[in-house]
């Protein structure tokens, strides 16, 4: 398995894999250096670990071909584990769903706006629509487990007339974290102009409590800090 990440920190043990069916423009794992790890250097860091948690995320970790047999391991282990996606392979997220705590899926803009997902994913039309078929499969799919749905607010994308629109497909999410583009150097690279966190603050709040219509909680991350908004 090739890893741009393999730490226990804070509690919490992250796996991060590399390698994307995607190509965000804004992506930072494209440059991150990458690591050959086996299942057994996995499953040994966890089982010395008094680490519950385990999150596996990265670039795309439903294109590991081990993927399964780690989740399975690490559940083994004792570990509640929590599983990222693209959502753009829903029959690994159907396999995973008897071993995982729960899924984080992100959602780049409204689905009903193609040119924005190709423009975001660097996908052609044609396969911007089969993802969007397939997002919609997975975010099904992981409503029966626990599921963070990701919302990164580039202003282009995401705002108060496109929030509306997204939230359809939101809608049962266990909570949505709205997370403050640029804020984060791990997270992101200058995209559109923006090298420094935006939107303001004030305005990740305001979209924040337009989500909790649909939703029952709803946590901000950026450059204030974090916040939850609940109902």
């Amino acid at each position: 398995m090739r890893l741009i990440n393999l730490s226990d920190n804070a509690g919490q043990i992250r796996v991060e894999f590399a390698g994307c069916n995607m190509r965000c423009p804004y992506c930072v794992h494209i440059k991150q250096p990458k690591t050959e790890y086996s299942i057994d250097d996995v499953l040994d860091l966890a089982k010395a670990s008094s680490s519950k948690d385990v999150y596996l995320g990265g670039a795309e970790p439903t294109l590991q071909k081990d993927l399964l047999p780690l989740i399975e391991g690490l559940q083994a282990a004792g570990k509640s584990i929590l599983l990222k996606s693209n959502g753009m392979k829903p029959e690994v997220l159907e396999s995973a769903l008897p071993f995982v705590k729960g899924f984080v899926i992100e959602i780049k803009a409204p689905l009903d706006d193609i040119p924005a997902i190709m423009e975001l994913t660097g996908l052609s039309e044609e396969r911007a629509l089969n993802y969007i078929s397939l997002l919609r499969e997975s975010l099904e799919i992981a409503k029966q487990k626990w599921l963070r749905v990701w919302i990164r607010v580039i202003p282009e994308f995401i705002n108060a007339d496109t929030i509306p629109r997204i939230m359809p497909d939101i809608e049962d999410a266990s909570e949505v974290m709205l997370y403050q583009f640029m804020s984060n150097p791990d997270f992101d690279l200058p995209f559109k102009g923006h090298e420094t966190p935006t939107p303001g603050w004030e305005e990740i709040q305001k979209l924040g409590e337009m989500l909790l219509e649909r939703v029952q909680r709803v946590m901000m991350v950026g450059d204030g800090g974090k916040m939850v908004l609940e109902k």
